[in-house]
């Protein structure tokens, strides 16, 4: 790929590689780190983790001596550091936005408000965002890519998951002239009443956090991952929660058909029974290229499958980062104001006073929505459901209206979704459920 020339080209011209900040050191950020010190004009500059202990285990596993990792605060000190040949371990989360030859700034916390600071940060230091967060992407995504294209730089989520294979996928078709029907997410297993506890097995031998396992297992991720595809190009649920069908890739086409889903426009989609990776569903009605592509084995059409496999996350999210700093372009950002929500709907039956305990947990799962149902609906995005206390009871499998809780909680999350609404013209119940008292601001305020 021309991206490692240009790397190595840059490099070159520089005197040293791109250097990159990587904020959060566990499973996605301790391998992320492992992976940008293999790539050719990468180095994984900074470590960042509220442990440091674990930032500095990441720079350890990589081969960084000792005595080349500084541990600082202080974005003055850690320049230094860089300029003198170290790498820097911090426990401070958005140091990496005031260090000036820090190129590209990496998020892999999953934490939807602590994605928000350091985007934030991030941006209104100059620095390019490249997060492996589709959580908070899909909460104030819009938003931050709003700041974001303000300040001329990048705010974007990864290649090599498949929200950000999805929207590659998309550009390709695109790009060739031809018209995208179906965004694919295919899922292996759906258990939409997983929890923490039903995933721990499966988490401790993957090196996961359960609340990632479950999130996984209840569908809530996936949802997410195609929120954020629709938010980027358009393509819209073809209902609640999607059809989800069960297939087989040499039977999609067919299933879909007769399902009737390619008439309800460009669409996000998942499925059942398709092996992991991420699939496009394209049309062509000219009767050359018909001719052409049944010649290729593509079959008949006017409906083509392209199949992308291979999800290799942390291997190819360097990518991402290389593209926002050698191109300015984003894997997948928002494209303006949001065309669909993921909304919390119970996982169990809930009672008035409970605090939820948000994405992952034991109470709530996410399905997603087009933008105006949930607007028209006033319903609790699932990425601002751990801050809610219930006033009253919610059946399991209801979802949950922002007129039934209060936002109890007063950070940067919340702020920059009310500073959504009123941007992008859809204003919602989120300033209302809010509570008068206010708690200290998030780090690094709103913009």
């Amino acid at each position: 790929m021309n991206v490692f020339g240009q790397l190595d080209r840059r490099a070159l011209a520089m005197g040293r590689p791109a250097r990159v900040a990587v904020v959060g050191t566990g499973y996605f950020g301790g391998n992320l780190i492992r992976r940008l010190a293999q790539v050719r004009g990468m180095t994984p500059a900074v470590a960042a983790n509220r442990t440091l202990d674990r930032a500095v285990d990441a720079l350890r596993a990589i081969g960084t001596p000792d005595p080349q990792i500084q541990v600082c605060d202080d974005p003055l000190t850690a320049e230094l550091a860089l300029e003198n040949g170290c790498s820097v371990a911090t426990s401070c989360l958005t140091l990496a936005a005031h260090i000036p030859s820090v190129d590209v700034i990496m998020e892999a916390t999953g934490n939807v408000v602590v994605g928000a600071e350091v985007a934030l940060a991030a941006i209104r230091g100059g620095k390019h965002i490249v997060s492996g967060n589709p959580e908070t992407m899909c909460t104030v995504g819009p938003i931050l890519a709003h700041y974001a294209r303000e300040q001329g730089v990048v705010y974007s989520d990864v290649d090599g998951d498949q929200g950000g294979m999805l929207k590659d996928l998309y550009d390709y078709v695109v790009g060739l002239g031809f018209t995208p029907v179906v965004a694919g997410n295919p899922k292996g297993v759906l258990k939409t009443y997983a929890t923490p506890q039903t995933q721990a097995d499966f988490a401790a031998q993957a090196g996961i956090k359960p609340w990632i396992a479950s999130a996984a297992a209840d569908g809530t991720k996936m949802q997410v991952e195609n929120a954020i595809v629709a938010n980027a190009t358009g393509m819209q649920p073809a209902r609640f929660g999607m059809f989800g069908p069960q297939t087989t890739l040499e039977t999609l086409l067919t299933d879909f058909d007769a399902l009737g889903l390619f008439e309800h426009g460009p669409i996000v989609e998942y499925t059942l029974g398709v092996p992991a990776g991420v699939f496009m569903v394209i049309r062509s009605d000219d009767a050359h290229t018909r001719a052409d592509l049944r010649y290729l084995k593509m079959g008949d059409g006017p409906h083509y499958l392209l199949f992308r496999p291979n999800v290799l996350v942390h291997y190819i999210a360097p990518l991402s980062a290389a593209e926002a700093l050698l191109y300015g372009t984003a894997t997948i950002t928002p494209r303006g104001a949001p065309v669909a929500e993921v909304v919390a709907v119970a996982k169990r039956d809930l009672r008035a006073g409970e605090r939820l305990d948000g994405i992952g947990g034991f109470d709530v799962y996410g399905r997603i929505t087009t933008a105006d149902d949930a607007h028209q609906r006033d319903l609790l995005p699932i990425g601002l459901a751990e801050f809610a206390r219930l006033e009253r009871d919610v059946r399991r499998d209801q979802v949950v209206p922002l007129d039934a809780v209060t936002l109890e909680d007063d950070n940067l999350v919340l702020d920059l979704r009310s500073q959504q609404d009123r941007v992008f013209g859809n204003a919602s119940s989120t300033d209302r459920t809010r509570v008068a008292k206010r708690a200290p601001a998030a780090s690094g305020g709103v913009a």
